[in-house]
C-alpha cells in the first residue's frame, strides 16, 4: 500500500473539505509524500496547498517547507516563489531568506546568496521565532562557507550546533558539524580537528539513526586515517563501510574513497593502478581547487608510473585550473606540491624548480600540516638534484607523521628517482 494518499484518488474528497481543514489535509499529504521520497506527488500537493492556504503565514510556511524539500534534491526552481515570500512581513522571514540564500548558492549566484544571508542574519538577531533559529543558523553558515566567508561560517556553524544540541535536533547538529569538518579539513588544513568533527557527526548519526549520515562520516574518517597512515584505524572504518548502505553521491565517493584507495596503491608502488583510479575524476570535483588537486594527483601517479604523456597533460590541466583559482586552501597547496613532484619525474628536475618556488612562497600563510608538506616536497626535490640531505629528508617525513600525514609520507618515500 502507498505510504501517502494518491493525488488523483483524493481530489474529490479534497473538494468537500473547507477552510483550514482543507489546507491542513493537503499540506499533510505534501509533507508525507516528501518524506517517503515521492517527490512528484509532494510537489503537486505543495502547489495545491499553497494555492488553497487561507492566509499569508500559512502560505509562507508551505513555501518554506516545499523549498527545503526541493533544495535537498539540488533543485532551484523554487527561487521565484522564495523571492516573492521572503520579502513579505512574516514570522518566517529569517528562514525564508536563509533558504533563498541557499538556493542562490546552488544556482551559483554568490553575490545574491551573500545579500540574502546577511538579511537572514539581521532578522535572526531580532524577533525571529526559536523554532526556525537552528536551521537558519546552519543555512547562514553554509552560505558563508560556500561564498568564502570562512570566519563567519565557523561562527554560525558553531551557533547552529549549540542550538541544535539544546533542542535535541541531531539532524541539524550533524550538518553543522559537517561544515566545521569542511573548514578544519579543507580551509584550516587541520586533519586532527577534522577527524574530531567527523566523530561528532557519527555521534549525531547514532542518536538520529540516520544511516546516510553515518556512511558519510565513515567515508570521511577513512580518508583522513589513510592520509595519516593509520592502517588499523582505517581498517576499522573500512569494515564499518561494509555494514552500512554506502549509496552516496558520486561527489562524496570521488572525494574520499577513490583518493584513499589510490594512495594505498601508491604505498605498494602500484602507481599505474593509482593513476587509473583518479584519472577520470578531475572534472567532476566540486571546486577549482579540488579539480586542480585531482589533476595534480593524476599527474604525479602517471609520472611515477612512467606515463609521461598523460602526466604532462594532467600537469597542464592542473596549472590551467589553478590559474582560475584564488583560494589558498589545502587543495591548492596540495595541487602545487603534486605538480612540482610530477614535473620533476616526467619533465626533469630542473623544470620543477619554478613550481617549487611558487609552492615555498605559500609557507608564511600555511598551517603546520601544510608547511610540513611543503618542506617534504622541497627535501625530495633537493634529494633528486643530488643533495646529501638524508637526515633532512628523514626529518621531513617524520614531521609529516606528526602532522597526521604519515600516509602521504609513505607515498613520497615510494616515489622513484627521476632518470
Amino acid at each position: 500500500m502507498e505510504a501517502y494518499v494518491g493525488v488523483d484518488a483524493c481530489l474529490d474528497s479534497i473538494e468537500r473539505e473547507e477552510g483550514l481543514q482543507l489546507a491542513a489535509l493537503v499540506a499533510a499529504n505534501a509533507l508525507l509524500a516528501s518524506r517517503v521520497g515521492h517527490h512528484d506527488a509532494a510537489e503537486a500537493w505543495f502547489n495545491l496547498a499553497i494555492e488553497r492556504a487561507s492566509d499569508l503565514e500559512s502560505k509562507a510556511a508551505l513555501v518554506y517547507r516545499s523549498s527545503l524539500a526541493a533544495l535537498r534534491r539540488g533543485l532551484t526552481e523554487c527561487i521565484p516563489r522564495l523571492e516573492q515570500y521572503a520579502d513579505l512581513d512574516s514570522t518566517l522571514s529569517a528562514g525564508l531568506n536563509a533558504t533563498l540564500a541557499t538556493a542562490y548558492v546552488i544556482a551559483d549566484r554568490q553575490h545574491d546568496a551573500m545579500r540574502r544571508a546577511y538579511r537572514a542574519r539581521d532578522i535572526l538577531a531580532g524577533d525571529a521565532p526559536a523554532s526556525q533559529r537552528t536551521r537558519t543558523l546552519y543555512q547562514i553558515a553554509y552560505v558563508a562557507l560556500r561564498t568564502g566567508q570562512f570566519e563567519e561560517a565557523k561562527t554560525f556553524a558553531r551557533e547552529s550546533v549549540e542550538s541544535a544540541r539544546r533542542h535535541n535536533d541531531y539532524d541539524i547538529a550533524a550538518r553543522g558539524y559537517s561544515l566545521l569538518y569542511e573548514l578544519a579539513h579543507h580551509i584550516e588544513c587541520d586533519p586532527r580537528a577534522a577527524l574530531r568533527y567527523v566523530e561528532m557527526v557519527e555521534a549525531c548519526a547514532a542518536q538520529s539513526g540516520d544511516e546516510a549520515v553515518r556512511a558519510w562520516a565513515t567515508m570521511a574518517g577513512f580518508y583522513i586515517e589513510i592520509e595519516a597512515g593509520n592502517l588499523a584505524a582505517a581498517r576499522v572504518r573500512e569494515s564499518a563501510l561494509k555494514a552500512v548502505d554506502i549509496v552516496q553521491s558520486a561527489e562524496l565517493t570521488s572525494g574520499t574513497l577513490v583518493p584513499a584507495q589510490a594512495l594505498r596503491c601508491a604505498w605498494r608502488r602500484d602507481f599505474a593502478q593509482a593513476y587509473r583510479l583518479v584519472a577520470e575524476s578531475g572534472e567532476s570535483q566540486p571546486t577549482p581547487e579540488f579539480r586542480a588537486c585531482r589533476f595534480a594527483e593524476s599527474a604525479l601517479f602517471a609520472a611515477a608510473a612512467g606515463n609521461v604523456e598523460d602526466a604532462r597533460a594532467a600537469i597542464e590541466s592542473a596549472e590551467w585550473t589553478l590559474s582560475h583559482s584564488s583560494c589558498n586552501c589545502r587543495a591548492r597547496i596540495m595541487a602545487l606540491a603534486y605538480c612540482t613532484l610530477a614535473t620533476g619525474l616526467a619533465l626533469g628536475v630542473e623544470e620543477a624548480q619554478q613550481r617549487l618556488q611558487r609552492l615555498e612562497r605559500l609557507r608564511d600563510e600555511a598551517s603546520p600540516p601544510m608547511d610540513a608538506i611543503i618542506v617534504a616536497v622541497r627535501e625530495v626535490y633537493e634529494n633528486w638534484r643530488g643533495a646529501s640531505n638524508h637526515e633532512a629528508l628523514l626529518d621531513a617525513f617524520a614531521s609529516l607523521r606528526v602532522q597526521y600525514f604519515g600516509g602521504i609520507s609513505m607515498m613520497l618515500e615510494a616515489l622513484p628517482v627521476p632518470a
